[in-house]
């Protein structure tokens, strides 16, 4: 009995030790160490050993070499009464102009702890683009957040319809704007599994997790999208006025769906995997900024408007005293619609080792009055990493 009192004795002696130590340790401390505590038993809560497995070592480093891709389709149509309108014109004109960059290729890495981490990618082609994202993963869940921008003076021009003069119909493969048009694109989106039980999306995107039976899941997910065209500088007030005077306007959409993964694993350490979701737009938000000019397009050689606008000479005189301002901005919200969130990935493992292949691709269309965009915006990782 006394034996017995003794040990008990020693024992909380040396808890309380070691709780004194625990509590003068800095409150950061304390606290990375309950949010490694709570991740490391989430990590294996809940699953199902058959098809899941947690591996030992709980870092994760990866290099990444990224391509990715981003066309952009912008088209304006002038109506006959539009043309009446604001030019005293007969006929119908619509001009479409495409952009189409250079395939960017970025080099970056990622490091995680149990597949919460961060990633960055430097792009190898610095004065085509800027290009981030990160990635977050669980037990149940997927975050991912994309974004590019790029400037660019380089367009393929598609010009058709009729006047007073008849049939028009232009193809310009290889047109260059007289300045820059700025464009910027940010996908974010969020999906809850329902089988975290044996499915991991983990698996097959951040490696922190090894499935080692196939499964599939039914999800749940949400995507924001937003993109920006900026033509606003002056020496672009022709091109302008080919857009029906828009010289800048952003979309936001909003969206939620439910799809399937699924992970496929034919051999040991090989693992394939597949998603699609189709979505719902509940949010469709169009803001349009017109722009005005001190020359008119539309306007015969020396002719002069009843505002004050000059017709543009058959020289490039024009562009040295162009002005460009801010005229009027409306905002538009459309109707539902649908899209698709679709992605792949090929992940194989050998010791603490990985290579890993994914991707996804994104198809966004808008339509306001008589302007449409359509956006085309898809990326591929390849991945070397290491668990320690």
């Amino acid at each position: 009995m006394v034996k017995n009192a003794i040990v008990i004795g020693m024992l909380l002696m040396c808890c309380a030790q070691t709780h004194g130590q625990e509590h003068r340790k800095p409150w950061v401390l304390r606290a990375l160490n309950a949010v490694k505590t709570y991740i490391d038993s989430s990590a294996v809560r809940g699953i199902d050993t058959r098809y899941l497995e947690v591996p030992e070592k709980p870092w994760s480093f990866m290099v990444r070499y990224n391509t990715n891709d981003m066309d952009l389709r912008s088209t304006t149509h002038m109506t006959e009464q539009r043309l009446e309108e604001a030019h005293s014109i007969n006929g119908a004109l619509s001009f479409e102009s495409k952009y189409e960059p250079e395939r960017e290729v970025s080099i970056g890495g990622w490091i995680g702890y149990r597949g919460y981490g961060l990633g960055y990618s430097y792009s190898l082609q610095r004065s085509k683009g800027r290009n981030f994202s990160i990635g977050m993963t669980g037990a149940n869940y997927g975050l991912n957040l994309h974004i590019r921008s790029f400037n660019t003076d380089e367009l393929k021009a598609h010009y058709w319809g009729y006047d007073e003069g008849g049939l028009i119909d232009e193809t310009m493969t290889d047109a260059q704007t007289w300045d820059d048009v700025k464009i910027s694109s940010t996908i974010f989106d969020a999906f809850y599994f329902l089988n975290g039980k044996r499915f991991s999306y983990a698996a097959a995107y951040d490696q922190s997790m090894n499935q080692i039976r196939s499964a599939g899941s039914l999800m749940f997910g949400i995507k924001w999208f937003q993109t920006s065209v900026d033509y606003s500088r002056p020496m672009n007030g022709l091109l302008i006025q080919f857009l029906g005077d828009v010289g800048k306007f952003k979309i936001h959409k909003g969206s939620i769906g439910i799809g399937y993964a699924y992970n496929w694993v034919p051999m040991k350490n090989l693992l394939f995997n597949v998603s699609a979701m189709p979505m719902l737009t509940v949010y469709n938000r169009t803001k349009l900024y017109y722009y005005e000019s001190n020359y008119d397009i539309y306007l015969e050689e020396g002719e002069v408007s009843t505002n004050g606008k000059k017709a543009v000479p058959d020289d490039e005189s024009w562009t040295e005293d162009i002005t460009l301002k801010e005229s009027d901005t409306d905002t538009k919200y459309g109707h539902p619609s649908f899209t698709m969130d679709a992605r792949a990935s090929i992940t194989y493992q050998f010791s603490r080792y990985f290579l890993t292949v994914s991707g996804q691709y994104n198809y966004f269309s808008n339509k306001v009055d008589d302007n449409e965009l359509k956006l085309t915006d898809w990326y591929v990782n390849a991945a070397l990493g290491v668990r320690f």
